[in-house]
Protein backbone atom coordinates (compact mmCIF):
# COMPACT_ATOMS: atom_id res chain seq x y z
CA UNK A 1 0.00 0.00 0.00
CA UNK A 2 2.74 2.42 0.99
CA UNK A 3 4.74 1.52 -2.13
CA UNK A 4 1.79 2.36 -4.36
CA UNK A 5 1.24 5.65 -2.58
CA UNK A 6 4.91 6.53 -2.95
CA UNK A 7 4.86 5.74 -6.68
CA UNK A 8 1.79 7.89 -7.17
CA UNK A 9 3.46 10.74 -5.31
CA UNK A 10 6.60 10.38 -7.43
CA UNK A 11 4.49 10.40 -10.58
CA UNK A 12 2.69 13.55 -9.43
CA UNK A 13 5.98 15.30 -8.69
CA UNK A 14 7.40 14.27 -12.08
CA UNK A 15 4.31 15.60 -13.83
CA UNK A 16 4.61 18.85 -11.90
CA UNK A 17 8.22 19.16 -13.03
CA UNK A 18 7.17 18.58 -16.65
CA UNK A 19 4.61 21.35 -16.35
CA UNK A 20 7.05 23.79 -14.75
CA UNK A 21 9.72 23.22 -17.40
CA UNK A 22 7.23 23.37 -20.26
CA UNK A 23 5.57 26.49 -18.86
CA UNK A 24 8.90 28.26 -18.44
CA UNK A 25 9.86 27.54 -22.04
CA UNK A 26 6.50 28.61 -23.41
CA UNK A 27 6.57 31.75 -21.29
CA UNK A 28 9.85 32.63 -23.00
CA UNK A 29 8.21 32.05 -26.39
CA UNK A 30 5.16 34.16 -25.59
CA UNK A 31 7.32 36.98 -24.21
CA UNK A 32 9.50 37.06 -27.34
CA UNK A 33 6.40 36.92 -29.54
CA UNK A 34 4.97 39.96 -27.77
CA UNK A 35 8.22 41.84 -28.36
CA UNK A 36 8.25 40.85 -32.03
CA UNK A 37 4.68 42.09 -32.49
CA UNK A 38 5.53 45.35 -30.75
CA UNK A 39 8.57 45.76 -33.02
CA UNK A 40 6.27 45.88 -36.05
CA UNK A 41 5.18 49.38 -34.94
CA UNK A 42 1.96 48.91 -36.88
CA UNK A 43 0.21 51.72 -35.03
CA UNK A 44 2.97 54.22 -35.80
CA UNK A 45 3.86 53.37 -39.41
CA UNK A 46 3.99 56.41 -41.67
CA UNK A 47 2.26 54.45 -44.45
CA UNK A 48 -0.91 52.62 -43.56
CA UNK A 49 -0.91 48.90 -44.22
CA UNK A 50 -3.56 47.56 -46.54
CA UNK A 51 -6.54 45.61 -45.23
CA UNK A 52 -4.79 42.25 -45.78
CA UNK A 53 -1.87 43.18 -43.55
CA UNK A 54 -4.18 44.78 -41.00
CA UNK A 55 -6.25 41.61 -40.83
CA UNK A 56 -3.16 39.47 -40.31
CA UNK A 57 -1.94 41.85 -37.60
CA UNK A 58 -5.30 41.69 -35.82
CA UNK A 59 -5.26 37.90 -35.91
CA UNK A 60 -1.65 37.81 -34.69
CA UNK A 61 -2.62 39.93 -31.68
CA UNK A 62 -5.70 37.81 -30.99
CA UNK A 63 -3.68 34.60 -30.97
CA UNK A 64 -1.01 36.22 -28.83
CA UNK A 65 -3.60 37.30 -26.25
CA UNK A 66 -5.15 33.83 -26.33
CA UNK A 67 -1.74 32.23 -25.78
CA UNK A 68 -1.12 34.41 -22.72
CA UNK A 69 -4.50 33.47 -21.28
CA UNK A 70 -4.11 29.75 -21.93
CA UNK A 71 -0.59 29.70 -20.50
CA UNK A 72 -1.68 31.50 -17.33
CA UNK A 73 -4.52 29.01 -16.88
CA UNK A 74 -2.40 25.92 -17.58
CA UNK A 75 -1.97 23.27 -14.88
CA UNK A 76 -0.36 20.42 -16.85
CA UNK A 77 2.34 19.99 -19.48
CA UNK A 78 -0.38 18.96 -21.93
CA UNK A 79 -2.09 22.32 -21.36
CA UNK A 80 1.15 24.04 -22.28
CA UNK A 81 1.64 21.92 -25.40
CA UNK A 82 -1.79 23.08 -26.58
CA UNK A 83 -0.49 26.67 -26.45
CA UNK A 84 2.20 25.86 -29.02
CA UNK A 85 -0.25 25.86 -31.92
CA UNK A 86 -1.79 29.15 -30.83
CA UNK A 87 1.66 30.73 -30.69
CA UNK A 88 2.53 29.23 -34.08
CA UNK A 89 -0.62 30.77 -35.56
CA UNK A 90 0.33 34.17 -34.19
CA UNK A 91 3.84 33.82 -35.61
CA UNK A 92 2.41 33.00 -39.04
CA UNK A 93 0.17 36.07 -39.08
CA UNK A 94 3.08 38.21 -37.93
CA UNK A 95 5.21 36.84 -40.78
CA UNK A 96 2.36 37.67 -43.17
CA UNK A 97 2.34 41.29 -41.97
CA UNK A 98 6.09 41.54 -42.56
CA UNK A 99 5.72 40.02 -46.04
CA UNK A 100 3.00 42.46 -47.08
CA UNK A 101 4.91 45.38 -45.61
CA UNK A 102 8.03 44.42 -47.57
CA UNK A 103 6.19 43.69 -50.80
CA UNK A 104 6.83 39.95 -50.69
CA UNK A 105 4.43 37.04 -51.26
CA UNK A 106 2.51 35.77 -48.25
CA UNK A 107 4.40 32.97 -46.47
CA UNK A 108 3.26 29.38 -46.71
CA UNK A 109 1.73 27.60 -43.76
CA UNK A 110 4.73 25.54 -42.69
CA UNK A 111 6.15 24.09 -39.50
CA UNK A 112 8.27 26.39 -37.28
CA UNK A 113 11.99 26.77 -37.88
CA UNK A 114 13.71 23.54 -36.88
CA UNK A 115 16.41 25.31 -34.90
CA UNK A 116 14.23 27.73 -32.96
CA UNK A 117 10.44 28.12 -33.32
CA UNK A 118 10.78 31.75 -32.25
CA UNK A 119 12.34 32.40 -35.67
CA UNK A 120 8.86 31.97 -37.10
CA UNK A 121 7.55 29.68 -39.86
CA UNK A 122 10.13 27.78 -41.86
CA UNK A 123 10.70 28.95 -45.43
CA UNK A 124 12.53 26.06 -47.06
CA UNK A 125 14.00 22.60 -46.55
CA UNK A 126 17.79 22.31 -46.42
CA UNK A 127 20.33 19.62 -45.69
CA UNK A 128 22.10 20.01 -42.34
CA UNK A 129 24.68 17.91 -40.52
CA UNK A 130 24.64 18.14 -36.69
CA UNK A 131 27.86 18.16 -34.63
CA UNK A 132 27.35 14.43 -34.04
CA UNK A 133 25.29 12.35 -36.45
CA UNK A 134 24.37 12.03 -40.10
CA UNK A 135 23.13 14.69 -42.47
CA UNK A 136 19.39 15.24 -42.59
CA UNK A 137 16.88 17.53 -44.30
CA UNK A 138 15.29 20.09 -41.98
CA UNK A 139 12.81 22.95 -42.40
CA UNK A 140 14.40 26.29 -41.53
CA UNK A 141 13.64 30.00 -41.51
CA UNK A 142 15.08 32.28 -44.18
CA UNK A 143 17.82 33.61 -41.90
CA UNK A 144 19.12 30.17 -40.95
CA UNK A 145 18.89 29.06 -44.58
CA UNK A 146 21.17 31.96 -45.52
CA UNK A 147 23.59 31.07 -42.73
CA UNK A 148 23.81 27.45 -43.81
CA UNK A 149 24.20 28.44 -47.45
CA UNK A 150 27.12 30.67 -46.47
CA UNK A 151 28.77 27.86 -44.52
CA UNK A 152 27.86 29.38 -41.16
CA UNK A 153 26.16 27.72 -38.22
CA UNK A 154 22.43 28.15 -37.59
CA UNK A 155 21.16 29.87 -34.46
CA UNK A 156 20.30 26.81 -32.40
CA UNK A 157 18.05 27.40 -29.44
CA UNK A 158 19.33 25.80 -26.25
CA UNK A 159 16.97 25.00 -23.39
CA UNK A 160 18.15 24.30 -19.88
CA UNK A 161 16.93 21.14 -18.19
CA UNK A 162 18.38 20.69 -14.72
CA UNK A 163 22.13 21.17 -15.05
CA UNK A 164 22.36 20.55 -18.79
CA UNK A 165 21.59 22.43 -21.97
CA UNK A 166 19.56 20.60 -24.61
CA UNK A 167 19.15 21.73 -28.25
CA UNK A 168 15.52 22.57 -28.92
CA UNK A 169 15.14 20.07 -31.74
CA UNK A 170 16.33 17.27 -29.47
CA UNK A 171 13.92 18.39 -26.75
CA UNK A 172 11.08 17.92 -29.29
CA UNK A 173 8.93 20.83 -28.21
CA UNK A 174 7.83 22.42 -24.98
CA UNK A 175 6.11 19.31 -23.65
CA UNK A 176 9.03 16.95 -23.40
CA UNK A 177 12.39 18.55 -22.49
CA UNK A 178 12.52 16.59 -19.25
CA UNK A 179 12.06 13.28 -21.04
CA UNK A 180 14.51 14.42 -23.72
CA UNK A 181 17.22 15.06 -21.15
CA UNK A 182 16.74 11.58 -19.72
CA UNK A 183 16.79 10.00 -23.17
CA UNK A 184 19.90 11.90 -24.20
CA UNK A 185 21.66 10.74 -21.04
CA UNK A 186 20.90 7.15 -22.04
CA UNK A 187 22.02 7.62 -25.64
CA UNK A 188 24.71 5.42 -27.11
CA UNK A 189 27.10 8.36 -27.34
CA UNK A 190 27.75 8.01 -23.61
CA UNK A 191 28.42 10.60 -20.96
CA UNK A 192 31.66 12.20 -22.14
CA UNK A 193 30.62 12.29 -25.79
CA UNK A 194 27.28 13.76 -24.76
CA UNK A 195 29.10 16.54 -22.94
CA UNK A 196 31.01 17.23 -26.13
CA UNK A 197 27.81 17.28 -28.14
CA UNK A 198 26.19 19.74 -25.77
CA UNK A 199 29.25 21.98 -25.93
CA UNK A 200 29.27 21.81 -29.72
CA UNK A 201 25.69 23.01 -29.84
CA UNK A 202 26.47 25.73 -27.32
CA UNK A 203 29.34 26.87 -29.50
CA UNK A 204 26.90 27.13 -32.40
CA UNK A 205 24.37 29.13 -30.40
CA UNK A 206 25.29 32.80 -30.17
CA UNK A 207 23.00 33.42 -27.25
CA UNK A 208 22.84 30.21 -25.22
CA UNK A 209 19.26 29.83 -24.10
CA UNK A 210 18.67 33.49 -24.79
CA UNK A 211 17.52 35.22 -27.90
CA UNK A 212 20.53 34.84 -30.05
CA UNK A 213 21.71 37.92 -31.85
CA UNK A 214 18.72 39.14 -33.79
CA UNK A 215 17.82 35.85 -35.42
CA UNK A 216 14.36 35.70 -33.94
CA UNK A 217 12.70 37.37 -36.87
CA UNK A 218 13.65 34.50 -39.12
CA UNK A 219 14.63 36.99 -41.81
Amino acid sequence: MFGGRRRRREAELAEKDRWRVARRLMDEDVTVLGEQLADLHVDTLSDDLDHVARDHYRRAIEHYDQAKHLLAASTTAEDVVAVEQVVADSRYHRAAVVAVRDGEPLPERREPCFFDPRHGPSRQDVEWTPPVGAARVVAVCAADARRLSAGEEPLVRMVRVGDRWVPWHLADGAGSPVEAAVEIARHQWGGEVQKGLAQAYLNQSTGGAGRGGGGLNGR
